[in-house]
């Protein structure tokens, strides 16, 4: 095995400067230009509303594409032995999915007996009949998701890898991530004037694009083009999650939840959970440099259809 050049550092780097300057203008837009009853913004001929969709956009293709170029060092190995930081992370992460489950299964509950006005959703409080199986969804599989992280950050607590017994419940995120995913577009919005919910849905897909390398990973299957989907998605999720959460938790230490729409929940403990586990392993997998190029295993394996060649 020999080094592998990676962007790592670089998409690293380009992460952090685009949280430095998106924060604080989002913050921004939360005390001036966010109707705090709907989550839209009041404007969109604001130069900050197209700043940050400008700089979302380069952070996107920024971190995609330095992937793309790294692409052919890949195979990274799984963190192996104790790691203290990535089991702490696991079991954060399994708490928050945990929280959010048992919220979703009690709205679950109100919505199948007629305790929240059956309609289309509409943002705020109410839900509709259309939710209810994605709730359901999300709420089972957050649960799942929950069992599996317990079962990982053990793992790693005890430096046994006891995760690899249940490699099935590794798809639990995803799954999860799906049924989020169908609740944001359920939701009755005004495309023109969307803010939170835009950012939120970013944070949901690529999320669900890194926790399907994070399965493959888990259970030995994906053996090319790891970087790619580890790195640039995860990096992706982490800013487009702390882009979510960050301001308003600003908001509530500032005493200013008449200016969100929706007010704290399950839901943003998640979101500000997920950078902190997917960092970390990113960072552990990185720290490896257990790896074997491409070409060790044969020719190379394109996506899908054709993985199994190259293993």
């Amino acid at each position: 095995m020999k080094k592998s050049k990676t962007n790592f550092g670089v998409q690293t780097i380009i992460l952090c400067v685009a949280l430095l300057i998106a924060l604080p203008v989002r913050i921004y837009q939360y005390l001036h230009l966010i109707d705090g009853t709907s989550g839209f913004y009041n404007t969109w001929v604001n130069p900050t509303v197209f700043g940050l969709y400008g700089l979302c956009l380069l952070v996107i293709v920024l971190l995609i594409c330095l992937s793309l170029k790294g692409r052919e060092n890949t195979l990274y190995a799984m963190p192996a032995g104790k790691h203290m930081g990535l089991g702490i992370a696991s079991l954060a992460f399994a708490l928050s999915f945990l929280a959010e489950g048992v919220l979703n299964l009690y709205r679950v509950y109100q919505i199948a007996t007629g305790s929240i006005p059956v309609q289309q959703l509409v943002i705020g409080d109410n839900a509709g009949k259309a939710t209810l199986a994605f709730t359901a969804v999300q709420a089972l599989f957050g649960l799942l998701s929950a069992v599996f992280f317990i079962i990982f950050g053990i793992s790693y607590l005890g430096g046994k890898e006891q995760y690899k017994k249940v490699g099935l419940l590794a798809a639990a995120p995803t799954l999860w991530a799906v049924g989020r995913l169908m609740n944001g577009f359920a939701q009755t919005i005004s495309y023109r004037y969307v803010s939170e919910l835009l950012f939120e849905l970013f944070m949901v897909i690529f999320f669900a694009m890194f926790a399907i390398a994070f399965a493959k990973m888990c259970a030995g299957v994906l053996k090319a083009r790891i970087q790619m989907r580890l790195f640039a998605y995860g990096a992706l999720s982490t800013f487009f999650a702390l882009l979510s959460a960050v301001p308003r938790y600003v908001m509530l230490l500032m005493g200013r939840q008449d200016l969100l729409y929706r007010q704290i929940s399950a839901y943003e403990v998640t979101d500000l959970v997920i950078p902190i586990f997917v960092m970390i392993f990113i960072f552990a997998v990185a720290a490896t440099k257990q790896y074997k190029s491409v070409e060790e295993y044969g020719a190379e394996a394109p996506e899908e259809g054709e993985e199994g060649a190259a293993e």
